[in-house]
Parts: C-alpha cells; sequence; structure tokens
C-alpha cells in the first residue's frame, strides 16, 4: 500500500509536468534555450526531457517495471534538484525557470525544497523496492 501511495504522488508530479511540455512546447523550449548552457544543448533537453519524463510515467504506472521508473524518477529529481541548488548557490547571474504548470509560481528557495521532496519519495520509493526484492514492487 505504502508503495502505491508513492507511485500516485510521483504521478501526480510526471504526468501534469509531462502534458505540459508536450501541450507548450515552444515555450518549453525556448525556456531551456534560456538557460547559462549552450543552444545545442537546450535543444536536445528540450526533445528529451518529455520523452524521457513520459518514459518514466509509463514505467511507474507498469507494475513489473515500477523499479525501472523509481530509479529515473529519482535520477530526473536529483539532477533538477541539483541545478537548483547551483542556481542558489550563485553558480549563474540570471537563471530564467524553464518550467511549466503550478511549478513556475514558485521561488527559487520554494522550487528547491519542491524538488527535495519528490527526490527523497522516489528515491523512498525506489529502496523500499529494493529492499522488497521485487522487480515492481509486487511484495511491497
Amino acid at each position: 500500500m505504502k508503495l502505491k501511495l508513492i507511485t500516485l504522488a510521483l504521478l501526480t508530479l510526471w504526468i501534469p509536468v509531462s502534458i505540459d511540455k508536450w501541450i507548450n512546447f515552444e515555450i518549453f523550449q525556448n525556456g531551456l534555450i534560456r538557460q547559462p548552457f549552450s543552444d545545442q544543448l537546450g535543444q536536445v533537453l528540450s526533445y528529451l526531457l518529455p520523452v524521457v519524463e513520459t518514459a518514466t510515467i509509463i514505467l511507474l504506472v507498469v507494475e513489473k517495471w515500477r523499479k525501472a521508473g523509481m530509479l529515473l524518477s529519482t535520477a530526473l529529481m536529483a539532477v533538477f534538484t541539483c541545478y537548483i541548488g547551483l542556481a542558489l548557490l550563485g553558480a549563474w547571474d540570471k537563471l530564467p525557470c524553464g518550467c511549466g504548470s503550478v511549478i513556475s509560481q514558485l521561488t527559487w528557495k520554494q522550487h528547491f525544497f519542491f524538488n527535495l521532496a519528490f527526490l527523497l519519495l522516489s528515491a523512498y520509493g525506489l529502496l523500499n523496492l529494493h529492499r522488497s526484492g521485487a522487480a515492481g514492487g509486487k511484495t511491497a
């Protein structure tokens, strides 16, 4: 039951975030291009992130692939959280938010803690799956 709640919580993050990127692709892409890395990387990430986030959703939904979904969710949240952490530490002079939906209304500090919470939730779900020894969490 605990694992199902974790999965549901993660889906409430990934589904709207992914849909927003697909529906507002040009806005998302322009936001990434304004980030403090090369335009080429921004272009690649603008296509890669929606696909990876959608894959995360599918992996989380399909029980036998849930461990891979938790792993991917943890990895994505770790990268996003580190990126925001670096921004908060002043790694860049100006950092526009390329996020959509409700997340775009958060301050950088709020965004960091939001991401940190979902990072910990993903890692906790992954740990529970690993401890149960189940590929998809059937015993958890």
